[in-house]
């Protein structure tokens, strides 16, 4: 990318070595600073530009408007917080909205912050400027990180086998190993503390309640495309009147 012929304020981005106090990774969803500094700007556009992305980059505005390369960068520095493949692109503002919803509750939220619904609203119609502003707020968070200024909630490793089971340790007997799966068995078969299942509790709560915002937003998408069919199908009947139409003057006038 280079910058841009409008001007576009830009938050001063931080240098490598530039020293803050730690950050906890308390939840922010501010508006993204206005930005005035074109060679912050030129900076910002060659930090995306050492970035490998899936798409080539030509309008900065446009190729960030689903949010699928937003989440290219943040996998790019934070590869255990994003999952790509709950991001598609998309052409509509409903599927775009989606993504970055997704991008909020499951990703920046980790990193202390969200992307505020007007930034999101401008990001989504291309608006100059906008992509730019939340990608400095980005980057300044990569830059906490980097420097070990900011506590991110990455989630843990599993330790569990692909059953689910602690796996056996390696070069034991075969009793040793049937010892060792029973105690697990006789872990998974002991109930719960009250704290663990509250905890439980919380974690299906949250889960089924982001299944049902992508559910409601599938079925707008749905509703969206069933109102487009009827649409065409009234105007594939009035193109066929009016074809009967013009078909009766001509066998009228002997022409057909």
């Amino acid at each position: 990318f280079t910058r841009q012929q409008h001007r576009v304020a830009q938050p001063k981005l931080l240098s490598a070595g530039a020293q803050r106090p730690m950050s906890q990774p308390s939840l922010a969803c501010q508006i993204a600073p206005a930005l005035d500094a074109d060679e912050d700007l030129q900076a910002l556009y060659n930090w995306v530009d050492e970035i490998p992305l899936s798409r080539p980059k030509r309008n900065i505005s446009r190729d960030f408007a689903d949010g699928v390369l937003f989440a290219e960068v943040v996998n790019h520095f934070f590869p255990r917080l994003v999952e790509m493949h709950n991001y598609s692109s998309a052409n509509s503002h409903t599927q775009k909205m989606y993504n970055w919803n997704t991008l909020n509750q499951k990703v920046l939220k980790k990193l202390g912050y969200q992307i505020h619904q007007q930034d999101l609203e401008d990001v989504i119609k291309a608006a100059p400027g906008a992509i730019e502003r939340v990608l400095a707020v980005l980057h300044s968070k990569v830059d906490l990180a980097a420097n070990r200024q900011l506590k991110v909630a990455v989630p843990r490793a599993s330790s569990q086998g692909p059953t689910g089971r602690p796996p056996a340790p390696t070069g034991v007997s075969p009793s040793e190993r049937s010892s060792v799966a029973g105690s697990a068995r006789g872990q998974e078969a002991s109930p719960m503390p009250p704290r663990m299942q509250k905890m439980q509790m919380e974690v299906d709560t949250e889960l089924l309640l982001e299944k049902e915002q992508a559910i409601a937003e599938l079925r707008e998408m749905v509703g969206i495309m069933t109102e487009k069919i009827k649409k065409l199908e009234q105007l594939v009947r009035i193109k066929d009147s009016k074809i009967e139409a013009l078909t009766q003057k001509l066998q009228k006038h002997g022409l057909a």
